[in-house]
């Protein structure tokens, strides 16, 4: 990895020293047993994609900290700025729905239904592949005009989002430089040999990189302490082979599936992960003023839980989340309707043995 990096550092000062050639690698999830209560640990780097871009001329690099491969700070007039975010995940990602529906909450947009979708993305082709992308604007409390700049690209195991939010009119004289950004991208095949990517860094990272779909499942939790909290699973469930990226995994018959994860930060919010399991059952969002009526509570052991029971089609999830040591806990059943709905009344008794350490 360090040649590979000195190498485009190199080919970047003889092309031209206003730009930052910059390259990384995704190390590929591990398989490992899942110990309960255990604090993540750093994924182990293989054979996996390597992505470069080059940054635009007035891009200032930041550290890359928490779960973002680079971050941008980019100037404008009387001092204005926006950040540029570049962050890879497992997975999916969730879908486009899910991820327009959570870049439209950041600027203050209501969600949208999937019949609007087409109004919303637009695709952009590259030499790295199809990349959809989303111009956004709102007006967010305490900040004013807001817009964002979205585009997130599939690989096969992977998804890379790339993102600028900031001031409306200094992201709309960006836009030239954030295609040409996108258009820069170049991916390659090698095996990894240096540091991974995730890793877990001082500080939480930035909760707006958090994806809404399958992709959240299978993110670590950023966290200085490392504190867990603890639970008492049914006899009947069977404790899966998990990653670094789940606090716990559980089958539960019928291919319905216990998972466990944690994030820094309240992810958004209520409302916003409500509708992001709701799409996911297949059903349309809620606002506000019906988030009551879809969602109960569970008081125990002195944690108040938000609970989602959500059945759409062929597909129920029925979930949890929880605010705890700055951070928000997550406990989803998913799977096939007939068998979540067998297990939901293990499930919540499940919720009522989670407690503090």
């Amino acid at each position: 990895m360090t040649r590979l990096l000195l190498a485009g550092v190199v080919s970047g000062l003889a092309a031209c020293r206003d730009k930052d050639i910059t390259a990384y690698r995704i190390p590929k999830d591990p398989d490992a047993d899942q110990v309960q209560a255990a604090p993540a640990a750093a994924p182990v780097p293989s054979a996996s994609p390597a992505v470069r871009w080059v940054a635009p001329a007035g891009w200032q690099s930041q550290p890359a900290t928490g779960m973002r491969a680079a971050t941008f700070l980019v100037t404008g007039a009387a001092g204005a700025t926006a950040d540029v975010s570049v962050v890879s995940f497992p997975g999916m990602g969730g879908d486009d729905l899910a991820n327009i529906n959570r870049w439209r909450n950041q600027v203050k947009l209501p969600p949208i239904t999937g019949a609007d979708l087409a109004g919303q993305t637009q695709g952009v082709t590259t030499a790295a592949g199809a990349f959809v992308t989303a111009d956004l604007a709102g007006d967010v409390p305490g900040k004013g005009a807001t817009r964002i700049l979205g585009a997130w690209l599939r690989q096969p195991d992977h998804v890379w989002f790339f993102k600028m939010i900031g001031p409306s009119d200094l992201v709309e004289s960006q836009k030239a430089a954030f295609l040409s950004f996108l258009q820069s991208v170049n991916l390659a095949v090698g095996a990894a040999d240096g540091t991974p990517l995730a890793q877990n860094l001082p500080g939480a990272a930035n909760t707006n990189d958090l994806p809404r779909g399958g992709g959240m499942d299978s993110v670590p939790v950023q966290s200085a302490a490392g504190a867990s909290l603890l639970w008492q699973a049914p006899a009947g469930w069977q404790n899966q082979p998990g990653n670094a990226m789940r606090k716990g995994s559980y089958a539960v018959g019928g291919g319905a599936e216990v998972a466990i994860t944690a994030f820094p930060g309240d992810v958004g919010g209520i409302l916003a992960n409500v509708n992001r399991w709701r799409g996911q059952a297949g059903l349309d969002p809620v606002d506000d003023a019906g988030l009551a009526q879809a969602t109960t509570a569970i008081d125990a052991n002195g944690l108040h839980i938000i609970v989602v029971d959500a059945e759409g089609g062929a597909t129920a999830i029925v979930a949890g989340q929880v605010p705890w040591n700055g951070g928000t806990w997550f406990f989803k059943l998913t799977g096939p309707t007939a068998a979540v709905a067998k297990a939901k009344p293990a499930f919540l008794d499940f919720l009522n043995t989670v407690r503090t350490p």
